[in-house]
């Protein structure tokens, strides 16, 4: 059964040195009991592509820092970083935790090729593992990833009670930002919190409005555009409530197979007698 845990967003503008995650942590450690704490998509050093080098060398600090923290205090930060792996550059998503556990990775599969986020990263070659904290399941998703309901119905393999979605959404969409994550909720039955950054940006003015949603739709939480932060107890029993009532988080007459057999190739949907070629 789902534990009573706290989870929040630090929405923050992108930060290009890393002295200014000092202050964030500063107030993360004056809140009064561990959290699980999310950051926005690449906040440290955003998606400056021409400082690529100096954004990599960043991360590589915060990420000792943000783990450091993490043992220190009993929290957990979770947030989406530049790797270089192999000589490629991904997009990926990190937590740390107290007990210095890990999980591979999730490395962004939908690119945001307006942006020319496919230019400079390369897509992932698996969809998120599931991760376990104080009792509660998590699913992940990067910002674009919000648009594709299959990467969280893959997911569904490990059960999760609450997915996290990081971002740098922009304002001239954030109607689409609203609306999906709270789609996402109700059809996945489960809490969705979404941490997305604010400011400006490489991609424009950042929308903020991080929040958190519940599995029948409701929020939680919800920031404005202004920086800040915000957290909240998950209820177990509003999930087991939910899905007691009734499950609709799968389809009898469909089932969702991942396959990957190229960078390009996505998942897509079959079933028992039918494949649809099409990609999604």
């Amino acid at each position: 059964m789902m534990e009573t845990i706290t989870v929040g967003v630090c929405q923050c503008r992108v930060m290009r040195e890393v002295e200014e995650m000092h202050s964030w942590l500063e107030r993360i450690q004056d809140t009064e009991s561990p959290c699980l704490w999310v950051f926005p998509e690449l906040f440290m050093g955003g998606f400056d592509y021409f400082r690529r080098h100096r954004c990599l060398e960043m991360n590589r600090k915060v990420r000792a820092i943000m783990q450091d923290f993490a043992v220190r205090t009993g929290n957990v930060l979770a947030g989406t970083f530049w790797e270089e792996r192999a000589g490629a550059l991904y997009n990926s998503l990190e937590l740390f935790t107290p007990d210095q556990g890990r999980i591979d990775p999730y490395r962004k599969l939908h690119l945001f090729r307006p942006g020319q986020e496919n230019l400079y990263f390369e897509p992932g070659d698996h969809a998120p593992c599931g991760f376990t904290w104080q009792g509660i399941t998590m699913g992940f998703a990067v910002c674009h990833d919000l648009r594709y309901p299959e990467l969280f119905l893959h997911q569904h393999d490990f059960e999760p009670d609450l997915f996290i979605v990081t971002a740098q959404w922009p304002m001239a969409r954030i109607e689409h930002w609203q609306a999906l994550l709270k789609a996402r909720a109700i059809e996945n039955q489960c809490y969705v919190l979404g941490c997305n950054g604010t400011g400006d940006s490489e991609l424009g003015q950042l929308a903020g409005h991080s929040c958190l949603i519940t599995s029948w739709g409701r929020t939680v939480f919800s920031l404005s555009k202004e920086t800040g932060m915000k957290k909240a107890a998950l209820q177990a029993e509003v999930v087991l409530t939910d899905r007691r009532g009734f499950d609709s988080r799968r389809s009898p007459f469909f089932r969702l197979e991942y396959e990957h057999k190229s960078d390009k190739e996505c998942p897509r949907w079959t079933h028992p007698s039918i494949v649809r070629e099409n990609q999604l």
